[in-house]
């Protein structure tokens, strides 16, 4: 894949702000290159060589430079009198105590600093504490269905076959190396899906066991966008494979969550405008992890819409939660950056008039005057229900606004 238009284009609006950069994600989702473009453009756009310094704590080669001050002096040493130096450090969580050495950077002029982690907790509140302030995020996916029809679409499939193959193989950047559903991509999933789970989840947790692990993916997985819990986990986990501790289950889920491999969403309770805090919905980031995990055990459409959906909601940077309102459920309860309230309900059809019926009483009965979605499969329907917009799922895919 060799655009990422959304990411380059927001480091763009951030080059030389007295800010740092950051790139957060699941590692392989493409962190470095984005990195890689911004570079191209950077050097296309004047900027020498030797203002640019780009340091992968991946690489064993820069291995010398994960102690703080050995990194901190190399840096500074790039440093030109009048020159403006474009540091870009990739993986940063490798380095103990990186934060001091990004502020004190971040102090010398003409710097520009951005760095990636594929970590949450490197940006947990110790370190936000340190960089208030100072530094903006951007949460990088997996490949837009957008992206991926920009490379796949010279195929000659439609869109819809398009989409059957997005959710069935997968977006993770590096599958467009190989052919659609070969073995070099299944082994390429496979490649990843370990190293995640070495590096990121079982290296963080000690005692950590690899099959509770998979077996709480495996849970995660088979609901994807269903109401629950790490009590409900556990008990599901206790009463068919092992016993375990709720604790347990809770600290490897947030595990799961930290290194970006499943997405949380709160569930808010419109009546009470509070958010509740024991049950939420679980999203995947990518699909081809659960086809290695289940193999041939399919999802329902609708939980894969939906949960496509949700990541494309996060794209396009809302705040999502779920919605609670009485009884019946919002799919979606969305915050933009200008801090505008949206709901969303995500339905495979709604051509019969029950099922629109259902998809359309939670979202009037929330009685204001918040804009309302329904993103449907549908290709024919009735686009307005008393100001309530329904939107084709593809073409909100494609890049439709709500």
């Amino acid at each position: 894949m060799n655009e990422r238009p959304l990411y380059v284009e927001w480091l763009k609006k951030y080059r030389d702000k007295p800010l740092i950069k950051v790139l957060t994600g699941l590692r392989r989702v493409g962190k470095s290159k984005v990195f890689e473009l911004y570079i191209d453009f950077l050097r296309q756009s004047g900027v020498p060589s030797e203002d640019i310094v780009a340091i992968n704590f991946e690489d064993m080669d820069n291995a010398a430079l994960k102690e703080k001050a050995s990194l901190y002096r190399y840096v500074a040493s790039k440093v030109r009198p009048g020159k403006r130096l474009y540091v870009f450090l990739d993986e940063i969580q490798a380095v103990p105590d990186f934060e001091e050495v990004v502020d004190s950077l971040l102090l010398k002029e003409g710097l520009d600093i951005y760095i990636t982690g594929s970590n949450a907790r490197f940006l947990s509140s110790e370190i936000a504490t340190v960089l208030t302030g100072r530094y903006v995020e951007i949460n990088v996916l997996p490949l837009s269905f957008q992206e991926y029809c920009s490379h796949y679409g010279t195929s000659g499939k439609d869109r819809r076959d398009l989409f059957r193959d997005y959710y069935t193989y997968g977006a993770m950047p590096g599958l467009t190396l190989f052919d659609l559903g070969s073995k070099e991509q299944e082994e390429y999933i496979a490649s990843v899906y370990k190293t995640i789970i070495e590096k990121d989840v079982l290296k963080r947790n000690s005692k950590a066991s690899k099959a509770l692990v998979e077996g709480i993916l495996g849970f995660l997985m088979s609901n994807v966008g269903s109401l629950t819990s790490p009590k409900r986990m556990s008990d599901y986990i206790n009463s068919n494979t092992m016993k375990v501790a709720y604790g347990t289950v809770a600290s490897y889920l947030d595990t799961l969550e930290d290194c970006y491999f499943v997405y949380k969403a709160d569930r808010f309770d419109l009546a009470g405008k509070e958010y509740l805090q024991l049950i939420n919905k679980y999203y995947v980031t990518d699909f081809g992890f659960k086809n290695y995990l289940l193999g041939n055990r399919t999802l329902e459409i609708q939980e894969i819409l939906e949960n496509l959906v949700y990541l494309e909601l996060r794209r396009r940077r809302y705040k999502i939660a779920t919605g609670k309102i009485g009884g019946r459920e919002v799919d979606f309860v969305l915050k933009d950056l200008a801090g505008e309230t949206k709901y969303v309900q995500v339905a495979v059809t709604v051509t019969d008039q029950d099922k629109l019926a259902q998809e359309l009483r939670p979202l009037k009965e929330t009685k204001d005057n918040y804009p309302k979605f329904i993103i449907t499969l549908d290709e024919f329907f009735a686009p307005d229900h008393d100001g309530i917009r329904t939107i084709n799922a593809l073409d909100f895919l494609l890049g439709q606004e709500l």
